[in-house]
């Protein structure tokens, strides 16, 4: 296949396609807000059940096909959009494609509000597709610049700014065939992967709260001038100038 896209089309890109579609309508189900972005379309817009109002689909190019929602072509390490903006914000993929991680981060909390979510979904640099058979997954050299992340690095990066609620692997099949049936043969890895060898799955879904820190009152909040009695006046009151003698 000439790109990450067109994988998407195969058996092997139907079967992660599936369970990525599953993880997002069970977490959309949870989701309440008003606007939503999505970054990276390999195979359109994972926000179809979304019940927030405005929806945004960002990815490398325009999209062809007619989406569901609104698409613009972005630059993910630079989004043009004003801070605390989006109330979601999902990655499919978009990640693998960043220059600089750490600036990809900055940018999608820097636009997504307090106490907003960032849903990320990406391709195990363990998994079997990736550490046996990537040159498959991509036989044009212009894509050479997709680099996945692993879990642990995800989460570092998605600590800075917020707290990571639930995360989940998924797709345990090592084969990349376009045979459904051969693949079918692999079914038995789904339910023994997620028991005996989750960190090895071919993909991951990270999910993660941004926290702001906000300045706060320690104690009771005294008013000006209300620590006396009003009738205090007249009344010995001892200063810190006062001393006495034992």
């Amino acid at each position: 296949m000439s790109s990450f896209a067109e994988f998407f089309s195969t058996s092997a890109g139907m079967l992660l396609r599936r369970w990525e579609l599953a993880q997002m309508d069970a977490l959309l189900a949870e989701c309440a807000g008003e606007t939503a972005l999505q970054l990276g379309a390999p195979y359109g817009s994972l926000l179809r059940n979304a019940s927030h109002d405005s929806r945004l689909l960002g990815a490398r190019n325009f999209l062809q096909t007619s989406q569901a929602c609104a698409n613009v072509r972005l630059d993910f390490d630079s989004l043009p959009f004003r801070e605390s903006t989006f109330d979601l914000v999902v990655s499919v993929h978009a990640l693998e494609w960043s220059k600089n991680p750490s600036q990809f981060f900055s940018e999608v909390f820097r636009v997504l509000a307090p106490e907003g979510r960032l849903i990320v979904l990406c391709i195990n640099p363990w998994g079997p597709w990736w550490v046996r058979k990537k040159e498959k997954l991509f036989e044009c050299p212009t894509e050479t610049s997709f680099s996945p992340l692993s879990v642990t690095q995800v989460k570092s990066f998605c600590e800075r700014h917020g707290v990571v609620d639930r995360g989940r692997f998924g797709v345990y099949c090592p084969s990349l065939s376009d045979n459904p049936q051969h693949l079918a043969r692999w079914g038995w890895c789904e339910k023994a992967g997620d028991r005996w060898w989750p960190a090895l799955a071919n993909a991951f879904m990270l999910s993660c709260v941004k926290k702001v820190e906000k300045p706060g009152l320690i104690g009771k909040l005294i008013p000006e001038g209300g620590l006396l009695k009003k009738n205090w006046a007249g009344q010995t009151i001892a200063t810190r100038n006062q001393t006495k003698n034992f």
